[in-house]
């Protein structure tokens, strides 16, 4: 998957994710009223917080130097 296609798929299910999680319902009743497959939204939702997490440990190491 190209640079682009990845930052699209990131932006889409970031977007997912977040809809999801403030709709205060669980997310198998939400997966299932909203046509999202849940094993894909638990996959995306891993990706996101890794993507988050290198962001935020690669701001950090360039404070410290």
């Amino acid at each position: 998957m190209d640079k682009v296609t990845h930052e699209m798929r990131l932006m889409q299910w970031t977007n997912i994710v977040r809809e999801c999680l403030s709709s205060g319902m669980g997310v198998r009743t939400w997966c299932l009223e909203n046509n999202v497959n849940e094993k894909q939204f638990y996959y995306w939702q891993r990706r996101i917080r890794k993507e988050v997490f290198s962001t935020l440990k690669k701001t950090e190491f360039q404070k410290q130097n």
